[in-house]
């Protein structure tokens, strides 16, 4: 599910890449998520590499929290949220003699991600009141169900799962106030000096393409 997010979000932004005005984005390829939308499609694009990297293989090290980080991967579910209301809006709950992954498969993946990851919690940890209603097919959407908010919960708490908190929401209130109040407000609640000023990784134009196809090597290797 990340993975194909990730490869869809790079199309989008591909279409609208333009070395002479990369700030220059589409509507399309906004998601709401002000500190995500900000950024250039070359920011973008090593955001999405970095992601990929981090959350799709072993590496040694973990990947550094910043604003800029966490926004892009809640902007991955964005995509995510965005693709089955698309989905739900071209195929009919009702459709017959359809394959299942023809008319849904956003809404499958969703589903076998949330399954995944909530069947796999152990007793005693946070999830495990959702590690039952993952085990119960009768508390979740029918794949073909066209019931978007449902959809829209289960997205939310496989995004909870990654972000246990949005930090980078909060972007504007310590990045446009006096730095002493900002730094008072980050040290009460815990975020770490650099969090916000942290700058997006900021590929040259001729790294680019380099970046999407080390990118869609990692993605298009790993399940859907």
């Amino acid at each position: 599910m990340v993975s194909l997010a990730i490869d869809t979000m790079i199309d989008a932004i591909l279409l609208h890449f333009d070395d002479e005005d990369e700030s220059s984005m589409a509507p399309e390829c906004q998601t709401g998520i002000a500190v995500y939308d900000s950024l250039t499609a070359s920011q973008r694009i090593g955001l999405l590499h970095d992601i990929a990297r981090y959350l799709l293989t072993d590496t040694e090290s973990v990947m550094a929290l910043s604003a800029a980080t966490e926004a892009a991967i809640a902007a991955i579910y964005v995509e995510v949220r965005d693709q089955v209301a698309i989905e739900i809006d071209l195929y009919s709950e009702n459709a017959q003699n359809e394959r299942v992954t023809d008319i849904a498969p956003w809404r499958s993946l969703v589903l076998s991600a949330y399954q995944s990851l909530f069947r796999a919690a152990e007793p005693g940890e946070d999830f495990h009141s959702e590690a039952d209603l993952a085990c119960d097919p009768s508390a979740l959407p029918a794949v073909t169900s066209d019931d978007l908010p449902r959809w829209e919960t289960l997205i939310e708490r496989l995004t909870d799962a990654v972000l246990w908190d949005r930090d980078f929401e909060m972007a504007d209130s310590f990045l446009d106030v006096d730095p002493g109040i900002s730094d008072r407000r980050r040290r009460l609640l815990g975020i770490d000096a650099d969090y916000f000023t942290c700058v997006a990784p900021d590929p040259r134009p001729e790294q680019v393409m380099r970046l999407v196809w080390n990118t869609r090597d990692i993605i298009r290797s790993k399940p859907r």
